[in-house]
């Protein structure tokens, strides 16, 4: 592995700014020039961003857009149920956030997940910081930093109020989706004020051999922001409500019913001193009813009953995170401070059995309270960063227990399954369930400049993460596991240490004319990674037995390694035509046993080629993934075929106001299963049950955007 990273430090390749030239020349262009999709994004130290007014890609939400990003992709449970991945790290693992904001899933699967929470529509910008996520941007975590922006405009440099807008409107004939948005708003140079609304539906979507049951989604959100600048400086207020109806999670063992979230934030910039100080504070509240029959046939037990099964789930967070920062010349310092407080609850019903619950959940509480402070500075042709974090976990759980409602069958009473649950139910409730844990993180960063093409990027850096209230207080054998959806029922273990990883990153940016090239590799060495292996506790596997299920997992400490390499690129061919992309390849395995990680991305790649005028573009893209054989035992995990599919897009300007984009995702229809999409858990599909899903067939589209 160290001979692997010292020949990728000796490669003479790099990508400065992937896509500056774009960008530069984009803004000197007339208002009517149409904007295309930028691949890599703006690299500014680490930051790679996503204009969301150059995207061309439809989309419900900003998931899909992590392909753009060399080592990025998505674990898709459903149409609006996928989590983030990044260089093999899913989940909890990295920090998602909406204008400086965080999203608690109100649900223990995650179907409500953090990138879902704002729509593509009314996204502004998708920023991925690569490689080592400073200590400001990953509170906790040992992944990547993913930063959305929702629509802004912002202050304006006139006196006068002046109003401005979108109104955006798609569809796709696959799974016949409608998705409108519209925002409106006014602002002057010391006040701004906007409303956006926007809705998005879909039907189950189809592939070349049948229909995905399931797949549908409904969602609606309304946001309403404010901004006001005095002489010492901005403020800001904001509130977004959700509200998502019926939508299927295939790769789940139930279906959302609802989702009602209501988050309201605030913000403030100020100038104090010699430095700026800046606030973010949130507060959110979700309710969140799933279930198991109203969007498909309820499994049956072992009797040949129905088992029905519904679940309410509340969560609830308050949040926030204060910054100063000072410029000293060659220095920059920022200190700061953070804070996240959750709550949560579920209890699972039947509705044909007015008795019959189980307190899956019952007020568990996980707060987070952290400082850091980060510095960069400039020395000897070095431009270094060095950033510095603690953070304090505190952990908590309610009592639990059930009632099974078991009636007496073939003569033999039942009662042995409420035993045992009972007994788990005990032993979960006698137990000390307060917990602590102390982490610290650390990074330091290096950029030195080779020549006049090139410069050397080095990382090292110390990451840490505590269990997750799923993994640290599930008591009974549950599928409640943050949307890992491998099928099995998971025990946690309140006694589960923090994770703690070390890293280092290596790589080139390299440029030769209209050329650039941008890999960069990694190795990660996880200690106490949080992993599922076979259950010890023989009361919960007597108990997932008898309930007709396998033998649970159950949460352990284990030792684990992730490394790789990914890279962006860019060829501007000519004037009118660029040839851009990525690839990224990721290992994950155990340490400790002869075993793999479980839903790891395999090798993938993206590439764009765009002929670009003035008023209008069209481009070519292939997105492709190989085989995945190297698979996770303990998890069942089942390898995957590799596949590639071509997608056309093109767009028109129809003014200066108005422009129309038109596209076919998937132009051969071809038949594939994403290793990332999971596996089906629903019984009427064209999918048998437990075969990996495949993704969606041939899908014609268009949008009609306006802008004033």
């Amino acid at each position: 592995m160290i001979f692997f990273l010292f020949v990728v430090l000796l490669l003479p390749i790099t990508s400065s700014s992937a896509n500056e030239q774009q960008e530069e020349s984009a803004g000197d262009a007339d208002e009517s020039t149409l904007e295309v999709v930028i691949v890599s994004g703006v690299r500014s130290r680490d930051a790679l961003e996503l204009n969301i007014s150059k995207v061309t890609q439809p989309g419900v939400d900003n998931s899909e857009l992590l392909r753009l990003f060399p080592g990025g992709n998505r674990n898709n449970n459903g149409p609006i149920s996928r989590i983030s991945q990044y260089r093999g790290l899913f989940g909890a693992h990295n920090n998602v956030s909406i204008d400086g904001q965080t999203y608690t899933s109100g649900g223990p699967n995650w179907m409500d997940s953090p990138l879902s929470s704002i729509p593509r529509s009314l996204t502004q910008s998708v920023t991925l910081y690569r490689g080592l996520g400073s200590v400001v941007t990953v509170a906790e975590g040992l992944g990547g930093s993913i930063e959305m922006t929702a629509r802004n405009e912002g202050f304006s440099n006139e006196k006068d109020w002046s109003t401005f807008g979108l109104a955006d409107i798609s569809y796709g004939h696959n799974a016949h989706s409608l998705g409108t948005a519209l925002y409106l708003g006014a602002h002057n140079q010391n006040n701004w004020l906007d409303l956006a609304v926007s809705m998005d539906q879909g039907d189950d979507y189809e592939f070349n051999g049948g229909t995905v049951s399931t797949s549908l989604y409904d969602r609606e959100q309304y946001r309403l922001a404010y901004g006001h600048r005095f002489t010492w400086g901005d403020i800001n207020l904001g509130a977004v409500i959700n509200r998502t109806g019926e939508s299927g999670t295939p790769a789940l063992p139930m279906d959302i019913l609802f989702v009602d979230s209501e988050q309201y934030s605030f913000g403030l910039d100020a100038q104090a001193g010699e430095g700026g100080l800046a606030l973010r504070a949130n507060t959110l509240a979700v309710t969140h009813v799933m279930n198991n029959f109203s969007l498909r046939p309820p499994p049956t037990n072992p009797s040949g009953m129905k088992s029905l099964r519904q679940t309410l789930a509340v969560g609830n967070s308050n949040g926030f995170k204060l910054t100063y920062d000072m410029d000293m010349g060659s220095t920059e310092l920022l200190f700061g401070m953070d804070a996240q407080q959750e709550k949560h609850d579920a209890d699972i019903t039947d509705p044909g059995k007015d008795m019959f619950y189980i307190t899956n959940f019952n007020a568990v509480a996980r707060d987070r309270t952290g400082v850091f402070m980060q510095a960069n500075r400039a020395l000897s042709g070095w431009d270094f960063e060095g950033g510095l974090r603690y953070n304090r976990v505190d952990m908590d759980a309610g009592k639990v227990g059930g009632n099974l409602a078991m009636m007496p069958m073939g003569g033999m009473m039942s009662v042995s399954q409420q035993d045992r649950l009972d007994e788990l139910a005990q032993a979960f409730n006698e137990s000390d369930r307060k917990q602590k844990d102390d982490q610290w993180s650390g990074t330091l960063k290096a950029s030195h400049r080779l020549g006049d093409t090139s410069r050397l990027n080095l990382g090292l850096g110390r990451k840490a993460r505590s269990p997750s209230y799923q993994e640290r207080y599930l008591w009974l054998p549950m599928e409640a596991t943050a949307g890992l959806a491998d099928g099995f029922t998971y025990i946690g273990d309140i006694n589960l240490k923090p994770e703690t990883s070390i890293e280092f990153t290596a790589g080139i940016d390299w440029s030769l004319g209209s050329f650039e090239l941008s890999p960069e590799a990694y190795f990660r060495d996880v200690k106490n990674y949080i992993q599922g292996v076979p259950s010890t506790n023989m009361t919960a596997n007597m108990f997932a037995l008898m309930m007709g299920g396998s033998l649970p997992l159950q949460f352990v400490n284990v030792n684990a390694e992730f490394y790789g390499l990914d890279l962006a690129y860019e060829y501007a061919v000519s004037e009118a035509w660029i040839l851009r992309g990525n690839l990224g390849y990721v290992r994950g395995k155990r340490v400790d046993v002869e075993d793999n990680l479980y839903r790891i991305a395999p090798l993938s790649s993206f590439l764009e080629l765009t002929f670009n005028r003035e008023r209008y573009f069209v481009s070519l893209e292939s997105i492709a993934s190989s085989k995945q054989n190297k698979v996770s035992a303990y998890n069942n995990e089942k390898s995957s075929a590799g596949w590639g599919i071509a997608n056309l897009r093109c767009g028109f300007s129809l003014g200066s106001m108005m422009d129309i984009h038109l596209g076919v995702e998937n132009i051969f229809d071809k038949a594939y299963q994403d290793h990332l999409g999971g596996y089906n858990r629903v019984a009427d599909s064209d999918v048998s049950v437990g075969e990996r899903l495949y993704s969606t067939g041939r899908n014609y589209y268009i949008r009609l955007n306006a802008n004033w």
